[in-house]
């Protein structure tokens, strides 16, 4: 029974060591979604089409990581928090939210690890409370 308090124990301050640090240590203010023109398409030689967008008021241009599209193209794309930069990326291509996945993808390999050593221990040392096998019958009695 003390195995198993042990085991929640480490799986809850395994969590808690994955999860917190994003809401305690403050993740970085996540990238805003605008709508943007294209103003002038670059061949995909060159790699990148100049994009306009309004920003408070504002017109903003910025280089869009992506090429092939037309001019006059409304695309989504994700501009920098402070609104500053040269270079824009397509919002297609930026996950959303914060990167909680990673994290628990980690979380769930260390309680399985854990859970499949506990198995392990308990097929080794644990012992045995049933036959392992069903009794031979004996000569002579009815079967």
């Amino acid at each position: 029974m003390f195995i198993l308090l042990v085991v929640g124990l480490v799986g809850i301050g395994v969590a808690v060591a994955l999860l917190v640090p994003t809401r305690v240590l403050g993740a970085p203010e996540p990238p805003r979604r605008v709508t943007a023109t294209v103003v002038e398409s670059g061949s995909c030689g060159q790699g990148t089409d100049t994009v306009e967008w309004d920003a408070d008021g504002q017109k903003k241009q910025a280089k869009l990581d992506g090429c092939g599209h037309r001019k006059g193209e409304t695309v989504e794309v994700v501009v920098p928090a402070d609104g500053n930069g040269d270079m824009v990326q397509s919002a297609a291509s930026v996950p959303a939210g914060l990167p909680v996945s990673g994290r628990l993808t980690a979380l769930l390999l260390c309680l399985a690890a854990l859970a499949g050593g506990f198995y392990a221990f308990l097929f080794r040392y644990a012992p045995l409370r049933a036959p392992a096998v069903l009794p031979t019958p004996r000569p002579g009695s009815p079967s």
